[in-house]
């Protein structure tokens, strides 16, 4: 048997218990990714709301923020250790408060009026898809040996495509060469 019928069925071998294995982690990140596309069509986070127009300069002071966030009576929620991140949004004049258990409170830049107090799960599905939920051991173990082996997966395939293409038109060849 030649090298490149053996490297063909080693090819095969890989592509496919490869392929299989790590067809987990492809369904997560993709079923992750799908839902983040279509988050606000499911239900699974609001719309961003705006607040009142006004200039950056008056907005509420922070510490303001902080209390209007925290008194929201969201789960696990008591303090401003409890704060993840603060976000301001200027396109919207809005600051969106992101809690340590993935919830968050947009909170009217201007005004202090809490805009919504839904459950948005959001924060929760990205820290999901890029693997910090499960954290850093994760998105750089896990997610860096399933995108290289999405790599290794490609060239395989083109490969396995590839290569009997490859044989029958030298076939051919060699059959037109023994005809003349």
């Amino acid at each position: 048997m030649s090298k490149s019928v053996k490297l063909y069925q080693l090819s095969r071998k890989v592509h496919k218990w490869s392929g299989l294995i790590l067809s987990v982690f492809f369904m997560f990140i993709a079923v992750t990714g799908l839902l983040l596309v279509y988050m606000i069509p499911l239900g699974v986070a609001d719309e961003l709301r705006t607040g009142k127009d006004a200039s950056p300069s008056q907005s509420i002071p922070m510490d303001k923020v902080v209390s209007i966030a925290t008194s929201q009576g969201l789960p696990s929620v008591a303090s401003v250790e409890d704060i993840f991140r603060i976000e301001y949004r200027p396109s919207a004049n809005v600051y969106q408060v992101r809690f340590n258990n993935s919830q968050g409170v947009p909170i009217d830049a201007s005004t202090g009026k809490v805009l919504s107090t839904n459950p948005d799960y959001s924060t929760f599905l990205i820290t999901l898809h890029d693997g910090s939920f499960f954290g850093n051991w994760y998105r750089y173990s896990i997610l860096t040996m399933t995108g290289l082996s999405l790599i290794l997966l490609s060239f395989s395939g083109y490969y396995m495509f590839g290569f009997p293409l490859y044989k029958r038109r030298m076939a051919k060849k060699k059959a037109r060469d023994l005809e003349v």
